[in-house]
């Protein structure tokens, strides 16, 4: 499949973020695309493989993660906010130095948390999170991967950032990276 090759690193990525047990990355990419080339017929050329491979994707995941018997490990949310936050942050703030003057040592530090953030995220929340950030996709296109209505990815993504914004703001405040006044969120 000429098509499945450019995508290749987004898949693996998707599946090692999202799978439960990492160890399964390699079975489930197998099982996806075996699966997706016995239906390959029911593709119609010139539309969008990308969305077509991530629902095999993300259906094996599914199962994957069903067989494993492991619940996820879900963040618990202070406030379910459907609107984007607006962030106020003193411009002299030793994050915002930091990011300004060495961004990549910031994030060098953030990598592991970042991951464990997303991992606790619901799981749909964390599909469309890893469906927009890996994959780079349009809110139509994770509906049609997730078979979801667009409002609830719109949904979904609005609470997943909101839950991550608040897992990192605590990751910077227990650093020592936001400063006295630490980040709020309005």
């Amino acid at each position: 499949m000429r098509h499945l090759g450019p995508l290749r690193g987004a898949l693996e990525a998707y599946c090692r973020r999202s799978l439960r047990d990492r160890g399964e990355v390699g079975d489930v990419l197998q099982a996806a695309v075996a699966n997706a080339y016995r239906d390959f017929d029911l593709y119609v050329e010139g539309t969008n493989f990308r969305a077509w491979i991530f629902r095999y994707i993300n259906g094996e995941i599914l199962n994957a993660n069903r067989r494993s018997g492991r619940a996820p490990q879900v963040m618990g949310s202070k406030v379910e906010v459907l609107v984007e936050p607006t962030w106020q942050m003193p411009a002299d703030a030793p994050l915002v130095e930091a990011l300004r003057d060495d961004p990549d040592a910031v994030l060098e530090q953030c990598d592991e948390v970042l991951a464990e953030a997303v991992r606790g995220l619901p799981p749909q929340e964390q599909a469309v999170v890893l469906l927009r950030a890996i994959g780079e996709f349009k809110y139509r296109e994770m509906a049609e991967i997730l078979g979801i209505p667009l409002g609830t990815v719109m949904t979904s993504l609005s609470r997943a950032r909101q839950r991550l914004r608040e897992r990192l703001a605590d990751f910077g405040g227990e650093r020592g990276l936001l400063g006295p006044g630490g980040a709020e969120i309005e």
